[in-house]
């Protein structure tokens, strides 16, 4: 039987993209497997004319970078852990070298819709069920440990309290991956199959990865896709509603500036009681302290790609905060996103050019159904915890791109 080397390339390519997007804990030694595909693909794939998005993302990156490395010679770092890949110049260069890939994973997707504009719909099917799938297999590994056939620390998928993580360090970020896969359902025909897919997501993001990013960021999805339904509806009562949201977020700020002091307090002896708890002296709850230090001292160019973990271990910065052990001396992320991960490390001015390009595919694709939609959804990612060097929300601005330059078929409403 004679093998289609077209069809035969795009399966391959939905196998190395539907990879790289489960795959990010999936390492040889301290380097990704899925990104280190994508780097040796790099210079290939650069050689031929991309995008022009995606063109002024690597280029804003590779300047990011170089001025990362400028603005690392003038700090100072107080504590320092043993890997040489974690130490200054390196971090950062490593950091750009996964926003590379990034970058490489994008243009692999865009091209795949390019250069198969007729097979848009079978590419959609194909990366939404069998991701759906490998989920499937998953939860098929979580009830066997359930049932007690497979011990837990066997199972590599499932992890303390019997949640499902996939092949993601936690829950979370495996959650809120499968709410990108969520989003792209909508891209199928609408039937129902497609709304068991999913209702099946939904219960793996809520139930069993128990991602509270992963459900938020679906239910906003989902008012954000049928915001007209909505908007037309509810005509009558938006005005009304709108006064009251407001008012409440008056009455939220107000409330949450109060508890302030109180909660700073509480952290303060919490700190005093458990000066050696990890997850109380890294990760978000420092990182509501540590981050707005970092911004109001480095505003304009921030503190250079890549450099939170080893800078936020300064006195000036961590404050109250105690050393970290010497085993995490050098792995601390804040866990508030892409976002913040810009504007931590890139400045407010990067934050400002990030914006624009983001603009810039707003304006092209405002008109096409659902376009606005989905440059908002990719923007909420970052907003939810996902940091700007995961691979997978690439995969959607590829699928964007295409989908504004009609290489895809007009989404269901």
């Amino acid at each position: 039987m004679k093998i289609n080397r077209n069809n035969l390339r795009l399966i391959l390519t939905v196998c190395l993209i539907t990879f790289c997007i489960q795959t990010p804990d999936v390492k040889l030694g301290f380097v990704k497997f899925s990104e280190l595909l994508l780097l040796l693909a790099a210079p290939f794939l650069l050689k031929k004319p991309i995008n022009k998005f995606i063109f002024y993302f690597f280029v804003f990156f590779t300047i990011e970078a170089i001025l990362g490395l400028i603005i690392t010679s003038t700090h100072h770092f107080d504590i320092l852990g043993p890997s040489k890949f974690k130490a200054p110049y390196v971090i950062t260069i490593a950091r750009y070298l996964e926003l590379v890939s990034c970058i490489s994973l994008s243009i692999i997707t865009f091209r795949l819709f390019k250069n198969n504009e007729d097979q848009s719909k079978k590419i959609i099917d194909y990366l939404v069920n069998w991701n759906i799938l490998i989920t499937g297999f998953f939860f098929f590994v979580y009830i066997l440990v359930k049932i007690g056939l497979l011990p837990i620390y066997s199972s590599i998928v499932i992890y303390d309290n019997d949640r499902l993580r996939g092949l993601y360090n936690e829950g979370g970020p495996f959650g809120l991956m499968l709410s990108f896969i969520f989003i792209l359902s909508f891209f199928q025909k609408k039937t129902k199959y497609r709304f068991f897919k999913q209702f099946f997501l939904f219960i793996i993001i809520a139930f069993f990865a128990r991602s509270k990013a992963g459900i938020l960021f679906s239910v906003i999805w989902i008012a954000l896709f049928n915001f007209e339904i909505l908007k037309n509806k509810l005509r009558l009562v938006i005005f009304p509603m709108i006064f009251v949201f407001l008012a409440g977020f008056y009455f939220l700020f107000m409330n949450v500036s109060s508890m302030y002091v109180t909660e700073l307090n509480r952290v303060k002896q919490s700190i005093r009681e458990r000066p050696k708890d990890i997850n109380l002296i890294l990760g978000r709850i420092s990182g509501v302290y540590i981050v707005p230090n970092m911004v109001e001292q480095n505003t304009i160019f921030g503190i250079g790609l890549g450099n939170y973990p080893l800078l936020r271990n300064n006195a000036e910065y961590r404050t109250f905060f105690p050393k970290p052990p010497k085993k995490s001396i050098d792995i601390d992320a804040h866990g508030f996103g892409g976002i913040i991960d810009i504007i931590v490390e890139m400045g407010i001015l990067g934050f400002f050019i990030f914006i624009f390009i983001v603009y810039g595919i707003y304006y092209e694709i405002k008109r096409i159904n659902k376009g606005i939609v989905l440059v908002i959804g990719f923007l909420l990612i970052y907003c939810f915890g996902v940091q700007i060097y995961f691979l997978y929300p690439w995969v959607l601005l590829a699928i964007i791109l295409a989908y504004q330059n009609n290489y895809i078929h007009e989404i269901s409403n």
